[in-house]
C-alpha cells in the first residue's frame, strides 16, 4: 500500500468516524412540532414584555455605549466606526425616518423590537428543546427582566441586533436539523441555504457573531454535508453567502458621496479592508491601546454579571441543566457547550481591556449579552427538571385534582420568586423613560460659544453626543465648528474637514505614526497651534480636555463645561471669568447634580466624575492666582455634583486658609470620619483639627 493509499484510507476512517458521531448525536434529539397552544404561550410571554420596553423605552440618546454616534449615523445615513455596520446603518434609517417620537426614540423603540423578537425565537428554540412550555416561558421572562437585557433594550446600540441574529441562525439550523430527521432532504437543503445567507449577512453586522458559526455548524452539520457534497450545492451556498454579505457595498458608495459621518472615509479598496477588518481597533482586540495585564479580570466580571443579571438561583439552573441536557440530548449540549466557551470565555481572554472604573465595566458588559442568551437553554433544560419533581412531588398528595395544580403553580411561584420580587429595584435602575441627562449636557457644554467657533471634542461621550449626534439630528443649533481630537490629523479626517469646512485653513497633514505614542500628541498639538494661528475668522477656540499639550504660548481659561483656549499674554478679567462662571453654575439643570447616584456600571456615574473634574479645575484656576474665595465656592459646586474626598479635603484647606474655622472644622471631621486609615489626606485631616482646636485656643 502506497502512501497516497494509506492518507485516504486514513481519511475514510476519519470520515466516518465523525458520521457515526454525528448519527448519535442526532439520535438524541428528536424533532419537535410547534402546537397552536405553544404560539399562544409564546405571545402571552412575549407581548408584555414589548410593553415594558416601550413604556421604559428612552427618549434620547443615552450616554451607555455608542447610542449617540448610532442615532446620528442612522439617521444621516453615515458610516460608523469599524466595522462600519451597514446592515444597521440601513435599517436604522428606515426607523429614525418614522412618522412618530423624537429621532433617538426611533431608533431606541428598534432595540426594543428587535429584542422583543430575539425572545420570541429563543423561546421556540427552548420548547423545541424542552418541549416545556413553562420551562421556556420562565427562562425567556428571566432573561427579559434581567437588568442588562433590559437596559440595552431600552437604547440604540448594536448588540439587540447581534443577539436577534444569533437565535435566528440557532433557530433556522435546528429547523434545518429537524426536517433532516424527519427525511425532509429538500427542505432541509434549502433551510441549509437560508442558514448560509444569513450567516453572511449577520456578519454584515457586529463580527462577534462568528463566534456562534462553529454552533450552528453542529447543530446542522448534517444538512450542510448533503449541501456541499456536490459541486452545484457549494457554488449555491458561495452565491448565498456572499448575498449576504451585500450590505458592506454600502460603505464604498456612501462614502464616496462624503456624509458628515464617514468614519476613516472607506471609499477606497485599502481604506474598505481595514474598516471591516477593525484594523484601527487591532481586529481581534477591542482596542489597540496598551496591553491589558490581568486578562482573567475580564472572565470574572463576566460571572459577576451573571450572578448580577441571573442570581445564584439562576446558576444553579444552568449547572443542572447542563449536566442534563449532557445525558439526554447531546446533540443540543455540544453546540451550546462551544458556543458558551467562546462566547463567554475565549472572547474576554482575547479582548484588550483593563477594568478601571465604570466606563471599561460598561464598555465590556454589553458583549456579555451573548454568552447569556446563549446559555439559556441549559438553564431551560434545568427548570424543566425542577418543573417536573415539583408536579410530581406534589402529586403524591392525596389531595383534590384542582389543589394539585394551585399547589404546584404556588411552589413555582415561590421557587422563582428571587427574578421577580427584584423587579421594582431593576425598574429604578434601568428605566430611561425620563433621561434628560445627554440633552442637558449638549446645552450644558455649549453653553456661551459663540457661532463660528472651534470646539476641540475629546473622549467618547462628548464627540459622539456633540459631534455625531447633534450634528447630524438637531436642525436649529448653534453653528459651532466640532473637531474630534481622536482624529485630528489623520488624513482622511483632515479631508473630511476640509469639504465640509472650507472657510477653515487647514495643516496639510502627512501619515501619522502608530496611535497613542508621544509623537502623535505632539504632532496633533502643532496641528491645532497652526489652525490658531492661520485662522483669524474663528471667533475663539474651545476645548473640553484641558491637558492637550500645547506649548507655553497658550492657556486655557475655564468657560461651563470647556476652556476657552487664549494666546499666554492676554490680559484676564478674573472677576469677569468668575461672574460668568457662577451665572453658569446657578443655572446648571438638576439632573447634572443626581448623576453621582447611578450604579457603578453606568456611564452616568463616569460623567459625574467627569463633570466634576472640570469644575475642580476651574476652581484650581482661581485658587493659583491667589483668588481662594471664589475657589471655595467653585470647589463647593464640584463636590455636589461628585463627592470626591478630594475635593472635599482642598476646599477644606482652603477654608482653613482663609480663616472660615467653623467650616474648615466641619469638612476635616467629615473627611477624618469617613477616610481611610490608609489614606494620608486623613491623618492630615486630624492633624489639621488639633491646628484650628490650637488656633480658637490661642484666640480665647
Amino acid at each position: 500500500m502506497n502512501a497516497r493509499e494509506r492518507i485516504s484510507g486514513s481519511f475514510r476512517r476519519a470520515g466516518k468516524s465523525v458520521s457515526a458521531f454525528l448519527d448519535r448525536l442526532y439520535l438524541s434529539v428528536p424533532p419537535y412540532r410547534l402546537t397552536f397552544g405553544d404560539r399562544l404561550t409564546a405571545l402571552l410571554v412575549i407581548l408584555p414584555i414589548f410593553l415594558l420596553y416601550v413604556l421604559t423605552c428612552s427618549h434620547a440618546p443615552n450616554l451607555a455605549g455608542d447610542s449617540p454616534e448610532m442615532v446620528g449615523g442612522a439617521y444621516s445615513l453615515g458610516i460608523l466606526h469599524p466595522p462600519g455596520y451597514p446592515t444597521y446603518t440601513l435599517i436604522g434609517y428606515l426607523f429614525t425616518h418614522l412618522p412618530f417620537g423624537s429621532i433617538a426614540f426611533r431608533l431606541n423603540f428598534f432595540s426594543a423590537l428587535i429584542h422583543t423578537l430575539t425572545l420570541l425565537f429563543l423561546f421556540v428554540i427552548l420548547l423545541k428543546i424542552t418541549a416545556s412550555r413553562s420551562a421556556s416561558a420562565l427562562t425567556v421572562f428571566i432573561l427579559g427582566v434581567s437588568p442588562l437585557f433590559w437596559f440595552y433594550s431600552l437604547i440604540a446600540e448594536v448588540f439587540p441586533l447581534n443577539d436577534f441574529f444569533a437565535v435566528m441562525l440557532i433557530m433556522v439550523a435546528i429547523l434545518s436539523r429537524d426536517r433532516w430527521l424527519e427525511g425532509q432532504a429538500h427542505r432541509s437543503r434549502r433551510l441549509a441555504l437560508l442558514l448560509v445567507f444569513l450567516c453572511g449577512l449577520s456578519l454584515t453586522h457586529h463580527q462577534t457573531i462568528i463566534l456562534v458559526f462553529p454552533t450552528v455548524a453542529l447543530i446542522a452539520a448534517r444538512p450542510l454535508s448533503m449541501l456541499l457534497r456536490r459541486p452545484r450545492g457549494i457554488l449555491a451556498a458561495v452565491g448565498f453567502f456572499l448575498l449576504g454579505l451585500l450590505p458592506y457595498a454600502y460603505l464604498p458608495l456612501r462614502a464616496a458621496q462624503h456624509p458628515y459621518m464617514n468614519f476613516a472615509d472607506p471609499s477606497s479598496l485599502s481604506s474598505f479592508i481595514n474598516v471591516v477588518s477593525r484594523r484601527v481597533y487591532g481586529t481581534t482586540k477591542l482596542w489597540i491601546g496598551p496591553q491589558a495585564e490581568h486578562r482573567l479580570d475580564m472572565v470574572f466580571e463576566f460571572f459577576k454579571t451573571m450572578d448580577m443579571q441571573i442570581y445564584l438561583l439562576g446558576m444553579a439552573l444552568i449547572l443542572l441543566g447542563a449536566w442534563l441536557m449532557a445525558c439526554q440530548r447531546r446533540g443540543d449540549f455540544y453546540p451550546f457547550f462551544i458556543s458558551f466557551i467562546l462566547t463567554g470565555l475565549a472572547f474576554p481572554l482575547l479582548a484588550n481591556v483593563t477594568l478601571h472604573g465604570p466606563f471599561e465595566v460598561s464598555t465590556i458588559e454589553r458583549f456579555f449579552l451573548l454568552p447569556l442568551l446563549l446559555l439559556c437553554p441549559f438553564m431551560a433544560m434545568g427548570w424543566q427538571y425542577v418543573l417536573r419533581f415539583l408536579r410530581q412531588a406534589v402529586g403524591r398528595l392525596n389531595v383534590m385534582p384542582i389543589l394539585h395544580r394551585i399547589l404546584a403553580m404556588a411552589l413555582i411561584a415561590l421557587l422563582a420568586m428571587p427574578f421577580y420580587l427584584p423587579l421594582r429595584s431593576t425598574y429604578n435602575q434601568v428605566q430611561l423613560r425620563d433621561d434628560l441627562i445627554p440633552e442637558a449636557y449638549i446645552q450644558e457644554l455649549l453653553y456661551g460659544i459663540e457661532d463660528g467657533s472651534v470646539l476641540f471634542l475629546s473622549g467618547d461621550i462628548p464627540v459622539e453626543l456633540v459631534d455625531f449626534y447633534y450634528r447630524n439630528c438637531v436642525p436649529e443649533r448653534p453653528r459651532v465648528i466640532t473637531i474630534a481630537w481622536s482624529f485630528w490629523g489623520l488624513p482622511w479626517y483632515m479631508k473630511h474637514l476640509q469639504s465640509w469646512y472650507p472657510e477653515l485653513n487647514l495643516p496639510v497633514t502627512g501619515e501619522l505614526e502608530k496611535p497613542f505614542s508621544d509623537r502623535i500628541l505632539y504632532y496633533k498639538c502643532r496641528l491645532a497651534e497652526y489652525l490658531m494661528k492661520n485662522n483669524p475668522q474663528v471667533p475663539a477656540f474651545y476645548t473640553v480636555e484641558k491637558n492637550m499639550g500645547f506649548r507655553d504660548d497658550y492657556r486655557y481659561i475655564p468657560h461651563g463645561f470647556c476652556y476657552r483656549i487664549v494666546p499666554a499674554d492676554t490680559d484676564l478679567d478674573y472677576e469677569e471669568i468668575y461672574a460668568s462662571l457662577n451665572l453658569f453654575y446657578e443655572d446648571l439643570s438638576p439632573v447634572i447634580f443626581k448623576l453621582s447616584g447611578y450604579a457603578s456600571n453606568r456611564r452616568e456615574l463616569f460623567m459625574a466624575h467627569y463633570l466634576a473634574m472640570h469644575v475642580h479645575e476651574a476652581a484650581s484656576f482661581f485658587k493659583e492666582s491667589g483668588y481662594l474665595d471664589k475657589a471655595i465656592k467653585i470647589n463647593t459646586v464640584a463636590f455636589s455634583i461628585f463627592p470626591f474626598q478630594e475635593y472635599e479635603f482642598e476646599t477644606a484647606e482652603m477654608m482653613y486658609q482663609s480663616g472660615y474655622l467653623h467650616e474648615a472644622e466641619s469638612l476635616f471631621h467629615d473627611y477624618a470620619s469617613s477616610g481611610s486609615y490608609f489614606d494620608r489626606r486623613t491623618w492630615e485631616s486630624l492633624i489639621k483639627l488639633e491646628e484650628i482646636k490650637k488656633r480658637r485656643e490661642e484666640m480665647e
